[in-house]
Formats: structure tokens, C-alpha cells, sequence
């Protein structure tokens, strides 16, 4: 006798396809339904909600939750609605995100604008390490054994949970994190969602880049599969389905904190920084290259060029603001760095013939503001004789006696 589909407050009634599998799966083991089954995924689900807890995560529901006759993530409001819907798809593929969902649209448009942050605090981090990736099980294990001491080192301490789901070994880590990390200034400059790309990070370093990358880390996204539910996979291959625990999390004992897995985020972060800094350098020096290769070397300013061999005693400001700032940044098309270096040296020079009032340090802060600003407006340099005469007769006189 068919059991009676509940009704899917998020989809309404199944559709044909997802009917058709509730049928398949309703006549695949009927065991799957024994009370000894229900007791042990209702442990596992509470199992899950403990870690939670114990991460202090703001709350527990809503939550969403994935079974393979959700078509996607399924919003669940309590433990209650979890075993409706595990019982219905017959306890296998049952995940539930290791992070809350939104109560409704108004709090995820909130979110996005920078209010409630804390909602997705990194205090639940996760690997996968898929047994298919790896010439045996042998070879499997002694590099869990690894990854078990690399995390003990990082995260002193810690005792994660351990999933063994029949394919692969799955690390669930509460760590101790109080609120999101956008809140820090250090990340400002160097990652705009700092606390979803430490849960990027922490799975790759943590399992020496060995995590499974078809299974993406974000908080939206991070379904745990529930202990002792069953991998239909394994049903179909004709082995041990259940998701059994090998290593227990015990929530009586503090989290760990993630002071040293923070150094090397951070650290990696800069890098990356830099090295995007570096390639994008690389890439307007190379369309300078070619900009001069087409134009025979037009694109550069005679008068300009002669001027930066020239130091001057007098009106070095303005041939800062009106002239070089807007060559190197809009003409020549340099990083903001290298047309810094470039008119700080031609500053020095200048420096040489009469010193540099009020300070070399205040000339810094001038030849910054002049890049930034040729970089906003896309100013290009005054042409000498059109536009400087009119704009500064006397930097135009100066420079017409010593460029004549």
C-alpha cells in the first residue's frame, strides 16, 4: 500500500517526474521504514542541530533541508517538518544545511545590503573526501589520518565530527567565531565576502587541497548529509548505504578557536591579492605595448616627455595635477603605482634644483590624489598650447622658456 505524500508547502503537489520517483523509492526497501530506522535519522538530525547549537549559530529554523524529492532545497521550520520529510523520501539522500535560512525575502534583501551580517557567521566548517578520487581505500585513509593531525595543529583542540557515508569521508568542524568577518577593517581591501571565502579556504587547506570540488562551500549551499540516513548510491551498488559516525563531536568541550587557520587565511588572501595586482599590471603594460606598436609610439606627449627631464622650480603642483597625473593614468594607461613612481621621481629631481615645500611627504600625498582623481574623472593632460596658456599662464611661460 502506497503511504500518502505529504504536501510541499514550497512546490505545492509533486510534479510527474518527482511522483514517479516517490513511486520507485516507496517499493525500494520497505525496511528503510522499520522504527529501529526512524529512531536512529531522528538521533542523526538531532546530531546535527547540537552542532549548530554548540556554534551559537543566531538560530536553528528556518532551515533548509535536501532529499531527492525536494527538486532543490526545501525550507523546514522544526524538527517535525525534518521527519515528515526524511520519512517521505524513505530516508535516503537526507542532507540539512549546516547554516539558517532566511525567514523571508525582506531579511535576504537586508542581508545583501550589509544589515544582520552575523546571520552567516563561519562557524561551521566542512570537507568531503571522496573515495573515487584516490587509487584505494588504503591510500584513502592514511591521508584522513593526515588530515585529522593537520586539523588537531590548526585548531587546537577541536574534535570534529566524522561521517563515513559509504563513498567518503565527511568533516563537520563548529569552531568558535563570534560574528562575520565583513565586520573586520583588515578585510576591507582584500575580499568583499571574507566569511563565506573562509569556508573556501579552510576546506582546501585544511584537507590539503584533497576536498572534494564538486561540492561548492557556501553558506546557501552546504548540505550535510544526516548521520545513519542512507546513500542511495550505495543502494543501487549494492553495499552499505547507512552514513555511519566514526568520530564523535563532543559538546560539553569549548570550540576551538581558528586564531592560527586566520593567519594563513589572511595570508593567502593578500597573496592572491597581489598576485591579481600583478597580472593586472601585466596586462595594461602589455596594452601599452601594443597601443604603441599600432600607433608607431603616437599615444605619448612630446611636450610631456620633455617636461619629466626637466626639473622645475616653480608650479611643480599643478604640472602634478593638470599634466603628469592624467598622462600616466590616462594616456600611457600605467597602475596607479607605477605613475606614483613615476612622478614621485620626477618630484625628486625637482626637490634637487630647489627643495620641496611644504615636504617631500606632503608631495606624496598630492602626486596620490592627483592619480586617484585622473583615475575617476578620465582627465586627459592639458595640450600645451590649446589649453595650458588659458588654464596657467605661468606654468605655461615656465615651460615654454625651458621646452623651447
Amino acid at each position: 500500500m502506497l503511504k500518502r505524500i505529504p504536501y510541499l508547502k514550497e512546490t505545492g503537489c509533486m510534479d510527474q517526474p518527482t511522483f514517479g520517483k516517490y513511486l520507485r523509492m516507496s517499493h525500494l526497501n520497505s525496511k528503510n521504514h522499520s522504527p529501529s530506522r526512524e529512531i536512529k535519522v531522528t538521533e542523526g538530525v538531532n546530531i546535527l542541530l547540537s552542532l549548530f547549537s554548540a556554534a551559537k549559530q543566531q538560530r536553528i529554523f528556518p532551515r533548509n533541508i535536501m532529499t531527492p524529492l525536494t527538486n532543490g532545497q526545501a525550507t523546514v521550520h522544526s524538527v517535525k517538518e525534518i521527519k515528515e520529510r526524511f520519512v517521505t523520501a524513505d530516508y535516503q539522500d537526507c542532507r540539512i544545511n549546516a547554516y539558517p535560512a532566511f525567514i523571508n525575502e525582506a531579511e535576504e534583501r537586508d542581508y545583501e545590503k550589509g544589515i544582520n551580517l552575523d546571520l552567516f557567521t563561519p562557524n561551521i566548517l566542512f570537507l568531503d573526501i571522496d573515495l573515487n578520487n584516490f587509487p584505494s581505500k588504503i591510500e584513502l585513509d592514511k591521508t584522513i589520518n593526515k588530515i585529522k593531525n593537520h586539523i588537531s595543529k590548526i585548531l587546537p583542540g577541536s574534535q570534529p565530527i566524522i561521517l563515513w557515508s559509504g563513498r567518503g569521508y565527511h568533516f563537520v568542524i563548529p569552531v568558535n567565531v563570534a560574528e562575520a568577518l565583513e565586520h573586520f577593517e583588515e578585510f576591507k581591501s582584500i575580499s568583499n565576502k571574507p566569511s563565506e571565502e573562509l569556508l573556501r579556504f579552510a576546506k582546501s587547506y585544511l584537507s590539503f587541497d584533497k576536498a572534494d570540488n564538486a561540492n561548492n562551500s557556501a553558506f546557501r549551499s552546504c548540505q550535510l548529509r544526516v548521520p545513519y540516513s542512507l546513500n542511495s548510491k550505495c543502494i543501487n551498488e549494492g553495499i552499505d548505504p547507512e552514513v555511519k559516525v566514526i568520530q564523535k563531536f563532543d559538546t560539553s568541550k569549548p570550540l576551538p578557536n581558528i586564531n592560527n587557520l586566520m593567519v594563513e587565511f589572511m595570508t593567502d588572501l593578500s597573496d592572491r591579492k597581489l598576485k591579481e595586482r600583478v597580472e593586472k599590471d601585466r596586462q595594461v603594460k602589455s596594452r601599452n605595448k601594443y597601443l604603441n606598436h599600432r600607433t608607431g609610439g603616437q599615444n605619448t606627449i612630446p611636450y610631456v616627455e620633455k617636461l619629466l627631464k626637466i626639473p622645475i622650480i616653480d608650479y611643480r603642483k599643478s604640472a602634478i595635477s593638470l599634466i603628469l597625473a592624467p598622462y600616466f593614468v590616462n594616456i600611457l594607461y600605467l597602475p596607479d603605482e607605477e605613475s606614483f613612481h613615476r612622478i614621485n621621481q620626477w618630484v625628486l629631481k625637482c626637490g634637487e634644483v630647489k627643495s620641496l615645500e611644504p615636504s617631500i611627504r606632503d608631495f606624496d600625498t598630492i602626486i596620490k590624489n592627483a592619480v586617484k582623481r585622473a583615475k575617476t574623472t578620465g582627465i586627459k593632460p592639458l595640450k600645451f598650447k590649446d589649453t595650458l596658456q588659458y588654464k596657467n599662464k605661468e606654468l605655461f611661460r615656465l615651460l615654454s622658456s625651458l621646452l623651447s
